[in-house]
């Protein structure tokens, strides 16, 4: 177990019926929620720059909410928010793990980002969404080339 779990971008904007992720990513990430203490689950959310600030944001419909840690991006990788930066090290976080969403977009960049910070990192694919399963092969092929822990 990784000192913190981070669950990105799982908000109704990506996963939700008809959207490109279903109810059953939901149900893994829930399942990998369920596996950390509840102050080491950490939550981001995405808003695009053209987003208003005052537009609430929405999980996923059933999607574990167990931590009030949530963190808003506005670009691919959570390290992009300086909070979330300041948070892991004011906590003396060694280790993250990723799930959520997508596998060659925003979970790509948080973990390459991750590694940059000098973190030791790991995805359980069985929560990450991909939608383009075929370019996922460079992404897998790009994190284990960094070390990560794939499970």
């Amino acid at each position: 177990m990784a000192d913190y779990l981070l669950v990105v971008d799982m908000q109704s904007d990506y996963v939700a019926v008809g959207k490109a992720y279903h109810e059953e990513l939901t149900t893994a990430v829930n399942d990998k929620i369920a596996t950390y203490p509840s102050d080491r689950v950490i939550y981001i959310l995405n808003r695009f720059f053209w987003e208003r600030k005052d537009r609430k944001k929405k999980f996923a419909t059933d999607l574990l909410v167990v931590s009030s840690r949530i963190f808003e991006k506005r670009r691919a990788s959570c390290f992009t928010n300086p909070d979330l930066k300041n948070f892991l090290e004011g906590n003396s976080a060694k280790s993250i793990e990723f799930v959520g969403v997508d596998g060659n977009g925003c979970v790509k960049a948080s973990v390459l980002a991750a590694v940059k910070e000098n973190y030791q990192v790991s995805v359980d694919l069985s929560a990450v969404g991909v939608a383009n399963q075929k370019k996922f092969s460079k992404t897998l092929k790009q994190w284990q080339d960094c070390g990560i822990k794939i499970g």
